[in-house]
């Protein structure tokens, strides 16, 4: 027999494959990933340190940036000397600690405003500055990172701007704290009403030493309580620019949010497993295997022309009848007439193979019905935390990112000039420089575009936005309220009350942006009359929020974008919704698991049975058909084996049998018979 044919292949993979499914189950169902805190208390803390390091990189990046558009925006209104230059980027930004502005070839401060900004080694004779940014100290410990732009001097001699900001951290709510470590496992900066906490700074200095980019760590804290520290790497900029930082958010967790494992569970269900892989191999190769082996033997015996021995009833259905048609056919090649036998039942082999897949289909469907998880276990107070203040993070990034429109439209205003064409060469400079917006344009005071960069503007009543910037205050409007795609702009009116404005149409995609996180569930963002303008999975533009889908308790945060005055009167809010069922806790984790192993054990059932179907039992039941043809007198129909294994041998043999029974059949003797090609 070839080594992957016949019957018995597929019932020994079965067995193996039933057997590893058992195993697995052994060793994955009912067992816990908890420790000391539950595995969804720890991967909260990742998550929340994540967004962070996620903030501090943006952060990071966006101080280099404004500098560099700030001096763009100073060469086209001439800056003047060092100090006027400084006075400008006084007025038109406050987000820097402090201003220098220094001689490129000596590093001389020929200006400077705020705090001394720490300029560090100067370059030596003949060597370019670096322009890239990099972390420094103050003489009292706290970091600064500086960001440098080339200055045009008015002299044209080269100058060097610098500017000075502090790490930007995260709002933290009450009881969690946020660290920067650096390379050297020293904190340069701390937040939160936990900062103190020496258990949670000792965690924090370790999550640098930790090889992956994210991660998390627990400690015995005090009181019956456990710290735990989430970390993350601070990510490289666009430039490739690493400053080596890792940001840990760590807070103190009571005892009891650990579920033990319940090996007894897996193991039980394995032992079962086991058992019916027992019986199905041991009915398979009773009622299947063997006796279709021993027809195998019989058949190749009489077509040698071994007629000494009858032929045996062999198991039941197909290989019954079989076995009767071989032993009519060896009375007929005695000498024997043809005996016909009455119409049975006719059962059938496939019904013992079914009965085998209904019984390892049952335990696939019972293991992961006894395991559901429903209301087993409570979410543990830190992760539902953590989920609000990631909502509120992520609320905290849409307002930045709205603020720092706003900020960044209102420098080009005072640093660009008045007139109209320096506003247009501005609005050219700036556009590509800023992702966020799609369109810039200045408006007239009746609502004409005098000067645009970019994407042609929405068609809004441009008088009724006007209309709604009261008092020469910058605000942030939501253009429209209906249609395809939502469009909201920065709108900052120019000094002097000539009715001028300049307005930055926000990219449709950036609001999306800004709630796309790992892990967060669904996110979207929603309008005052809540109405759909924003999501991190696509969203239909202003549809009403989507219903829960059926998918079981979930955790639902809704936090409303609060910040400035721009910002306010919009009424948006930023709602989360993840599914519980997707949280790492153990009862939903051994669910899983448990259907894992179900459809595993399912899918080797349907595999190999599948398999003894198609090879074995389909061919089998047309051998049926031919040997009760042969036995009842058909002596001209060619048999042709279909695959070369057991049931193809028994084929073979009929056809001998057939060759030798027209040979010797009635008046066929005194002359040949036609010539009848012997299969090989």
């Amino acid at each position: 027999m070839p080594l992957l044919g016949g019957v018995r292949p597929p019932i020994a993979v079965l067995c193996a494959l039933l057997l590893a499914v058992s195993g697995f189950t052994a060793l994955t169902v009912g067992r816990s990933d908890d420790r000391t805190v539950s595995r969804a208390v720890a991967e909260a803390q990742q998550d929340v340190a994540a967004d962070a390091a996620g903030s501090l990189r943006a952060s990071l990046e966006q101080s280099s940036g404004d500098l560099h558009d700030a001096t763009e925006l100073l060469r086209l209104s001439a800056p003047g000397s060092p100090d006027e230059a400084l006075r400008k980027l006084r007025d038109a930004y406050h987000k820097w600690r402090g201003l220098a502005v220094v001689d490129a070839a000596t590093g001389r401060p020929l200006a400077s405003h705020g705090e001394a900004v720490p300029l560090g080694r100067r370059p030596a004779r003949g060597e370019e500055p670096s322009l890239r940014s990099r972390l420094v100290s103050l003489a009292s410990g706290e970091p600064r990172v500086l960001s440098f732009a080339p200055l045009d001097a008015p002299g044209g001699g080269r100058l060097l701007l610098v500017a000075s900001r502090a790490l930007r951290l995260p709002d933290e709510q009450a009881g969690r704290a946020t660290f920067v470590v650096n390379t050297d496992s020293r904190i340069l900066a701390a937040s939160g009403d936990r900062r103190g906490d020496e258990t949670l700074r000792g965690l924090a200095r370790e999550s640098v030493r930790a090889r992956g980019a994210t991660g998390s760590r627990t400690a015995r804290g005090d009181r019956g309580h456990h710290a735990v520290v989430g970390h993350a790497v601070v990510p490289p900029g666009d430039g490739g620019q690493d400053f080596g930082l890792v940001v840990a958010t760590g807070a103190q967790v009571p005892a009891g949010t650990a579920v033990a494992s319940d090996r007894l569970r897996g193991a039980g269900a394995a032992a079962a497993l086991l058992a019916i892989c027992l019986i199905v191999t041991w009915v398979l190769s009773r009622r299947v295997q063997r006796p279709l082996l021993r027809l195998h033997m019989d058949a190749r015996r009489l077509a040698r022309g071994d007629l000494s021995r009858p032929v045996g009833r062999y198991g039941h259905g197909e290989t019954a009848r079989v076995g009767r048609c071989l032993e009519s056919l060896r009375g007929q090649l005695l000498g024997e007439r043809a005996k016909t036998e009455s119409p049975r039942a006719r059962r059938s082999v496939r019904l013992t193979v079914l009965g085998c897949a209904v019984l390892v289909t049952a335990w696939s469907c019972a293991l992961p019905l006894m395991n559901l998880a429903g209301g087993r276990e409570a979410v543990p107070d830190p992760v539902v935390r953590a989920q609000r203040d990631r909502t509120a993070a992520a609320s905290g990034r849409v307002r930045r990112m709205l603020g720092e429109g706003v900020a960044d439209l209102s420098s080009v205003a005072l640093l660009a000039g008045r007139t109209p064409d320096r506003l247009g060469k501005a609005l050219r400079t700036a556009l590509p420089e800023h992702s966020a917006w799609r369109s810039l344009y200045l408006l007239g005071r009746d609502g004409e575009v005098l000067e645009r960069a970019g994407g042609d503007p929405y068609g809004a009543d441009r008088k009724a936005v006007l209309s709604r910037v009261g008092h020469g205050t910058p605000v942030v409007l939501q253009l429209n309220h209906h249609g395809k795609v939502p469009v909201s702009a920065a709108v900052v009116p120019l000094g002097g009350g000539d009715g001028r404005a300049l307005v930055a149409e926000l990219r449709p995609g950036v609001l999306s942006e800004a709630l796309d996180r790992a892990r967060i569930g669904r996110a979207w963002l929603v309008d005052a009359n809540d109405k759909v303008i924003g999501s991190n999975n696509g969203f239909i533009a202003f549809a009403s929020l989507p219903g829960r889908d059926g998918a079981g308790p979930t955790l639902t945060t809704a936090v409303a974008v609060r910040g400035t005055g721009a910002v306010n009167a919009l009424g948006w809010r930023v709602i989360t919704r993840k599914p519980v069922s997707w949280l790492p806790l153990a009862s939903y984790e051994t669910q899983r698991r448990a259907e894992v192993a179900g459809l595993l054990a399912f899918g080797a059932t349907v595999l190999c049975l599948g398999w003894l179907e198609l090879t074995v039992l389909r061919p089998l039941r047309a051998l049926d058909r031919a040997g009760a043809a042969l036995a009842a007198g058909d002596l001209e129909t060619v048999r042709y084996p279909h695959h070369h294994d057991e049931v193809g041998s028994v084929v073979r043999s009929l056809e001998l049998i057939r060759q030798r029974l027209a040979v010797t059949e009635p008046g066929a003797m005194g002359a040949p018979g036609p010539a009848v090609r012997r299969p090989h």
